[in-house]
């Protein structure tokens, strides 16, 4: 279940899911076209990323941020929920257009 699911109780009682806050990187680019290439970095080595409009989001890790520093990215360090992109045969994969970015 990801952050703003629901429950159905047996009631008819709704409980909304809330991701808890934790410490991550936000990941972006002076060029936002150039995330698409951080983005693919990030997947060639199988981490777990949230990919929004204009910025990604990793769990802290310091070689991957050097890395991402070398490629021209700006890291900040922010505290929020995190919510990477499922994998490719999760059944999770396919955004809702209601979707948006709410940092």
């Amino acid at each position: 279940m990801a952050d703003g699911d629901g429950l159905q109780l047996e009631d008819g009682r709704w409980l909304k899911v809330q991701a808890a806050s934790e410490p991550i990187i936000e990941v972006r680019h002076e060029m936002p076209n150039q995330l698409v290439r951080l983005a693919w970095h990030l997947g060639n080595r199988h981490l777990p990323t949230e990919v929004q409009a204009e910025c990604l989001y990793i769990r802290p890790d310091h070689v991957i941020e050097d890395m991402l520093r070398g490629f021209g990215a700006n890291l900040a360090k922010v505290q929020r929920a995190f919510q990477p992109e499922g994998g490719a045969y999760d059944g999770q994969n396919v955004r809702r257009e209601d979707e948006h970015d709410e940092s």
